[in-house]
């Protein structure tokens, strides 16, 4: 049952992000900072389960690759998400038992933004959805402030998520018979 509880709550983090995603505006370029990737980032640090973690990244490849203001930016969308999630879901089970997770939950922002904005801006220059000379700008206008914001996201939202499960799990023990 605790897998499905982790699927559903995946699902409503990112519901909360597609939504930011769509109403985040451009920053002068097609390209605008992703916020469904922080809602992402928690569900790779709240939850253990692989599995939960890829379908997790795969719906939000598709989520963000259905609202991107990108033309033709879904596929790499796609590919971002797909693999920031395997690149990250390592980081975190390589530190997890060296680095506090609360400093994780700074740590893990910062690399999979700039990951994600160097995969899509790449497979959008390779697919040729986007100039090349239009690499630098989108990378200061949109991957950097996702960084900033992702990082205050992540790290306000990931204590109040674990305070949350600690207090959930003591319930449930007392009910328990």
């Amino acid at each position: 049952m605790k897998n499905l509880r982790d699927f559903v709550l995946a699902g409503l983090l990112l519901a909360i992000g597609v939504v930011l995603h769509y109403i985040t505006p451009s920053t002068g370029t097609p390209v605008k900072p992703d916020f469904l990737l922080a809602m992402l980032f928690l569900c790779l640090l709240c939850f253990e389960d692989v599995k939960v973690g890829f379908v997790a990244g795969l719906a939000a490849g598709v989520l963000s690759g259905l609202t991107t203001s990108v033309p033709g930016g879904f596929l790499p969308n796609l590919i971002d998400k797909i693999i920031t999630t395997a690149v990250l879901i390592a980081l975190i089970y390589a530190l997890k038992r060296l680095i506090n997770m609360y400093i994780l939950s700074i740590v893990v922002p910062i690399v999979g933004t700039i990951i994600s904005g160097l995969v899509f801006l790449g497979a959008a220059i390779a697919l040729e959805v986007l100039p090349a000379e239009m690499f630098v700008g989108a990378f200061v206008t949109a991957v950097l402030p996702a960084t900033a914001g992702n990082v205050m996201l992540v790290a306000l939202l990931f204590g109040a998520l674990k305070q949350t499960g600690r207090l959930y799990q003591r319930t449930t023990r007392k009910v328990s018979p």
